[in-house]
């Protein structure tokens, strides 16, 4: 091992230093995309956490409207997280997610121009309109940038400008969600007693799917590994005339263990 590697910076177990990063949150792109084409709420916490792994992060700006109800119940778990936040309420009558765009553009410039010791600006939004800041940053001021938006939702003229960029959820992360849509497709069928028909993988699916908006596919494969992972079973039912059908059953125990469903 060479103890004198980066200027002596490993001699004696010094930590590597990291680079420092500001961020930039358009919490109206994560907050109604994510609930939109996911069915949960942002964890701004949590994702802080993942960027002090591998950044100094210096400060964190948090953009929206907050004069809708939805954002303005995560207010709390923002103010945690940094005391920057910047409510873009348009003063108009009609909404313009243009606004928070613009006051959000105008405040990455400043920084852009005025932090000279900062290595990489990260920024929280899936809109093409990011497009030209970001590649003012990293032709102009020889600086990293960074880009986060939710899977589905982010402009590829953005993913091209950027040096990186994250989706989220992942995989693992969209398919948690839908188990948990079927364990609550589960607590339903028990407590308003449909168990039979409604219970069927068909069924379920189709259920699923349309109230979520999201492709029976995706369900299926989603209900296929539950089923291989021991979350749900086959069993035996009946239907409105008494016959046999092949129904689908939750195994209660399991599902509350690793946190997909709860009394």
């Amino acid at each position: 091992m060479n103890l004198w590697k980066k200027g002596g910076e490993e001699m004696f177990g010094k930590k590597k230093k990291l680079p420092g990063c500001i961020g930039f949150v358009d919490f109206e792109h994560w907050y109604i995309s994510l609930e939109r084409h996911y069915g949960v709420k942002p964890d701004i916490k949590g994702w802080k956490a993942e960027l002090e792994k591998n950044f100094d992060v210096r400060e964190i700006a948090v953009f929206g409207d907050f004069s809708n109800p939805g954002l303005r119940a995560e207010l709390d778990k923002i103010r945690d997280v940094t005391p920057m936040i910047f409510d873009t309420k348009n003063p108009s009558e009609h909404y313009k997610k243009d606004f928070t765009d613009f006051i959000m553009l105008d405040y990455i410039y400043q920084k852009a121009m005025m932090s000279r010791d900062t290595d990489t600006f990260i920024i929280f939004t899936g809109d093409g309109h990011f497009s030209s800041v970001v590649r003012f940053i990293v032709n102009q001021c020889h600086r990293k940038v960074g880009i986060y938006g939710i899977t589905g939702a982010m402009s590829s003229q953005l993913k091209s400008a950027a040096t990186w960029y994250h989706e989220i959820p992942t995989d693992t992360e969209v398919y948690r969600t839908y188990y948990k849509w079927i364990a609550q497709n589960f607590d339903y069928l028990t407590v308003h007693r449909e168990f039979g028909t409604g219970s069927t993988p068909e069924k379920i699916v189709e259920r699923i799917s349309r109230k979520n908006k999201v492709a029976q596919v995706e369900i299926a494969k989603a209900l296929c590994q539950m089923l291989d992972e021991g979350y749900v079973y086959k069993a035996v039912g009946t239907d409105e005339k008494g016959k046999k059908i092949s129904i689908l059953k939750p195994n209660w125990e399991l599902l509350a263990r690793d946190g997909l469903w709860s009394r």
